[in-house]
Order: C-alpha cells, then sequence, then structure tokens
C-alpha cells in the first residue's frame, strides 16, 4: 500500500513548529542574555521557519486542495477555510520577513508576537489540513495515493521559499503554472540573498577564475624556483657570478 499522503504532511507540521520553537528559544535566550553568540540565529531561525510553510501551504493548495474539492463531500468550504487560514498565514510571515529584511515599515507587533500568532493559525491550519487528508487517503486507490505524492514533491521542489499574501495560486494560468513561477522568482532571490533555505543543497565556492585573480591581486601561476644559493652562479638564472667589487663574471 503506498504511504498515505497524510502522513507526509504530518512531518511537514512537525518540522515547522519545531523550526517555530526553535526560533522562540532563540528569541528567549537574546532576551534573557541580552547579547548570542550570533544575533542573526534569531532572525535566521524565523527565515528558514517561513521558507518551509510558505513552500508546504504554497503545494498543498496548487495540488492536493483542488483533488479535495473534486473528490470530497462539502471539499470546497473545507477548501476554502483551509485557504483563509493560509492566507493569514502569509500576511503574519510577511511581517516577520520584514523584520528579517530590515524593512522599517514592518508591523507594530514584535516578531515574537508575530511568531505566537502564526504558531495558533498553524495549528488550526494543521488540525483542518489534517482531517481533510485522512478523508482523501479513504478515496484514493494506491496508483492515485502514489501519483498524488508525486505530484506533490514535485511542487514543492519548484515552491515559493517566501510569503505572497497578496498574490493568489489559482487563476487563469492554473495553480502548477503560478507556483512554478513565483517559486522560480523566489529561488532567484534565494541565491542573490544568499539566504539559508531548508532542503536546499549546500553549493560549495566556485573558483576565482582569471579574471577573479585578478581583482583579489593573486598571481594567476607560481612564481619560477630559482636555483638555490650553493648552486653554480650563486644562485642567478643566467649562472653569472657576482665579484666582491659587484662587477659580474661570465662562467
Amino acid at each position: 500500500m503506498a504511504e498515505a499522503l497524510a502522513t507526509v504532511v504530518d512531518s511537514a507540521h512537525a518540522d515547522a513548529f519545531q523550526l517555530i520553537e526553535l526560533a522562540g528559544s532563540l528569541g528567549a535566550t537574546a532576551g534573557q542574555t541580552g547579547l548570542s553568540s550570533d544575533p542573526r540565529q534569531f532572525l535566521r531561525a524565523n527565515d528558514v521557519a517561513i521558507a518551509a510553510i510558505s513552500a508546504h501551504l504554497s503545494a498543498m493548495e496548487a495540488v492536493v486542495y483542488p483533488e479535495c474539492s473534486r473528490r470530497l463531500p462539502g471539499g470546497r468550504a473545507r477548501v476554502a477555510e483551509l485557504s483563509r487560514l493560509a492566507r493569514r498565514c502569509a500576511s503574519v510571515m510577511r511581517g516577520i520577513e520584514q523584520y528579517v529584511q530590515g524593512d522599517l515599515h514592518h508591523p507594530a507587533a514584535s516578531v515574537a508576537s508575530l511568531r505566537r500568532d502564526l504558531a495558533a493559525l498553524l495549528t488550526e491550519h494543521a488540525r483542518i489540513e489534517d482531517e481533510l487528508l485522512r478523508a482523501l487517503d479513504a478515496q484514493l486507490s494506491d496508483v492515485e495515493r502514489a501519483r498524488l505524492r508525486e505530484r506533490f514533491a514535485d511542487a514543492m521542489r519548484h515552491a515559493p521559499t517566501r510569503p505572497h499574501p497578496h498574490l493568489g495560486h489559482r487563476g487563469p494560468l492554473g495553480g502548477n503554472v503560478t507556483i512554478r513561477l513565483l517559486g522560480t522568482f523566489d529561488h532567484l532571490l534565494d541565491v542573490l540573498d544568499a539566504r539559508e533555505v531548508a532542503g536546499a543543497p549546500v553549493r560549495a565556492p566556485a573558483p576565482a577564475g582569471l579574471w577573479g585573480w585578478y581583482l583579489l591581486g593573486r598571481p594567476t601561476s607560481p612564481a619560477p624556483e630559482w636555483p638555490g644559493p650553493d648552486a653554480a652562479g650563486s644562485g642567478r638564472p643566467d649562472g653569472a657570478a657576482i665579484g666582491g667589487d659587484g662587477s659580474r663574471a661570465l662562467p
């Protein structure tokens, strides 16, 4: 029997709550001590949580929720409630993101307050989503279940990593097209910002190259190895010896 999608989503929910708790613990530590080993850790933990949650909400709305709407009794109303909660989550995450990016127009509420609001919204969202997915799993065959999991995994790889509260994932182009466009834009920004995203491979530093060596002021080739002082010619490359009066005698 193919593994239920609800099992995968349960793991995603657990990971999201762990990331939020990690951000909270780092914030509490920084508040108690006044300093931390790296003051950016608190904001970075919030940023990683935002990336993971944004990708999950986008992939679910693009791939899984349409199946729930078509197959389940009352599925449209339940999906509408999930979408409403997802938009509220995106609005709160946008506020946290503004703090992370140093936006002067960030919300009046603190990051800690926004994080608590996000945790409460995600708790309600996860409860409704879990019920919906278990009902959907009961309607799917093994082949359909495996195919839906593959589509969901593919959507997660291309999903947006930033909240977009003012942009829907539905429309004339369809969810999959929209999610890929938003995801491509977000992944480009992640590279430009050197942003750490959970699940993304860590790239090894690229070699500097010829122009890179020029800009760094480093030699592009190793220095020539001259003969040692004991070699003929007192170490000069042309083999000439230097006399005591400074004159050079040819070999």
